[in-house]
Order: C-alpha cells, then sequence, then structure tokens
C-alpha cells in the first residue's frame, strides 16, 4: 500500500490546535532528555495526523536535534525502528546512525546497522520503478538507494570490510550504466551526484579508466542547464570535478569520506592496497 504523502485540506484545518500542540511537547520533550516522550508525539503527528515536518527538520537538520549525544542517539534509533514513521524517515534515521558510528568509531553500532541498511539496500534495487522514481528528494527512492549505499560504504570502511567495499565500485558503474537521468527529476539528479561519486570511487584501484569514464558522465550531466535551478546547498559539480582531477593527479581520493577520521583514512588506504593487489574481492 502506498504511503500517505501529506494531510488533506480537511485534517489540516481541523487538526491545527492539536498539531502545534504535539510539535511543541515534543520539542519540550527533547530538551529534557526525554527521547521516548518525544518520538510518542512524533510518531502521533507523522503517522495519524500526517504532518511530517517536525520529524523531517529534525532528520535533515542537524543543527535542529539535541546537543546531548545520548538524547540525540535515542532520537535516531527511536525514528529509525518506529513503524509508525514513514520509509524514508526510516532509513534517513539509520544512514545519519550510521554517520555517527563512523564518526565516533563504534564498531558495534556499525554491525548493528550494516545488515539493516543492505537489506533496505535490496528492497530498493529490487523494485524496477526505483530507477525512474519521480519523488521529490527526500522521499526519492532512487536518491535513497544511494545515500544509503554511500553510509554502508563508510561502515565497510570502519569495519575493514573489504569484501563488501570491493562490491560498491562495480555496483556504482552497473547502476549508472542502467541510468537515465532525464526519467528522474532534475533536482534528485543532481542531489545523488556526491555519493554516487563516492561509491563511483572506489573503481579507483582496479578499474580508473571505468571510473575516469563514469565521472565525466556525472560531470556531464551535473553541468546541464536543467540543473540550474536547483537549491542543493552542496556544489555537486565541483565535488565531482575535484574527484576527477585528483584521479588524473594519482592523489589519495579522500574527499569521498563523507566522515574523515584516522580509522576511516587507515579503513581506505588498507582498501586502495588490497584493491590494487587483487585482494579486495
Amino acid at each position: 500500500m502506498a504511503e500517505a504523502r501529506g494531510r488533506p485540506l480537511w485534517l489540516r484545518v481541523r487538526s491545527r490546535r492539536i498539531v502545534l500542540a504535539m510539535e511543541a511537547e515534543a520539542h519540550a520533550a527533547l530538551g529534557q532528555g526525554d527521547a521516548a516522550a518525544a518520538l510518542a508525539s512524533l510518531e502521533t503527528l507523522t503517522g495519524r495526523y500526517r504532518w511530517h515536518a517536525p520529524v523531517e527538520t529534525l532528520l535533515f537538520r542537524r543543527a535542529a536535534r539535541p546537543t546531548d549525544e545520548a538524547t540525540a542517539a535515542a532520537l535516531l534509533r527511536g525514528i529509525a525502528a518506529g513503524e509508525g514513521f514513514r520509509r524514508h524517515h526510516r532509513a534517513y534515521a539509520a544512514v545519519s546512525l550510521a554517520y555517527r558510528a563512523a564518526a565516533s568509531g563504534d564498531q558495534a553500532l556499525a554491525r548493528e546497522l550494516q545488515g539493516g541498511l543492505e537489506r533496505a539496500v535490496a528492497e530498493l534495487e529490487a523494485d524496477p520503478a526505483t530507477l525512474r522514481c519521480r519523488r521529490r528528494n527526500r522521499e526519492n527512492r532512487l536518491k535513497r538507494l544511494i545515500s544509503s549505499r554511500a553510509a554502508l560504504l563508510h561502515l565497510a570502511l570502519l569495519l575493514n570490510d573489504l569484501q563488501s567495499l570491493a562490491a560498491i565500485g562495480p555496483w556504482a558503474h552497473a547502476l549508472l550504466a542502467r541510468l537515465d537521468f532525464d526519467r528522474l527529476p532534475a533536482d534528485v539528479s543532481l542531489r545523488l551526484m556526491s555519493n554516487f561519486g563516492r561509491c563511483l570511487a572506489l573503481q579507483a584501484p582496479a578499474a580508473p579508466q571505468d571510473l575516469r569514464l563514469d565521472l565525466e558522465r556525472l560531470v556531464a550531466e551535473a553541468a546541464r542547464p536543467r540543473h540550474r535551478r536547483s537549491r542543493a546547498p552542496e556544489d555537486h559539480l565541483g565535488f565531482l570535478e575535484g574527484l576527477l582531477a585528483d584521479l588524473e593527479s594519482g592523489a589519495p581520493l579522500l574527499a569521498i569520506l563523507n566522515v574523515d577520521t584516522p580509522e576511516l583514512r587507515a579503513g581506505l588506504g588498507a582498501f586502495w592496497q588490497a584493491a590494487g593487489q587483487g585482494q579486495g574481492a
């Protein structure tokens, strides 16, 4: 069954006072470090009232999350596990947790998340409509697929999972060969570019020519006039051009790290060495 994407007009009018009160309750609970109470309000808002703004603000604006680390982690865990939240809410909560694990070096959390993200990726790949999804950025299935795979890249680096890392570059190369960017919303096409480039970059040790051609295709797409109206805050075109320049110069492709820590750099170095010697698979 398709998920409800927004509130009908009658529900917006009749529930305004309730929605505002529950938003205030969630905000107050988070301020007091009570993630469970906040989650109860947020799940009711998004499930019963189809009011998604509060949870999406917490998911997609890091500055809006609690400054207390334990409360923020509990919030993300609750969203990722909450059946009342929408699929993309749960998915991006798991992605955010993955980057928290990568940044903190929490290998136990990384192992906990890896299996669930892999299953989510497999489910998206099994849906042929993923490659031509017309939904907006946050709801777009292809964008979610690539975001999830980029998060898995970082978890595999932390866990020194060379087998998983070795599979990501060829996976991205095959996915790119199947894509027709004109079948996707222009804004979505642009916003997925950097994480796509990160995944493709893992081809560097074994297939640098394939990587060069793939990045050139992404650069050409990102430079098209159809993307000029995008309000994406990141410079995706600049990022891809930088990857190409690093590839040409032989510089380490450290730009692929969304989270840059000594542990992840070491993991990337180990992967480059193993893959260059044909040991990654």
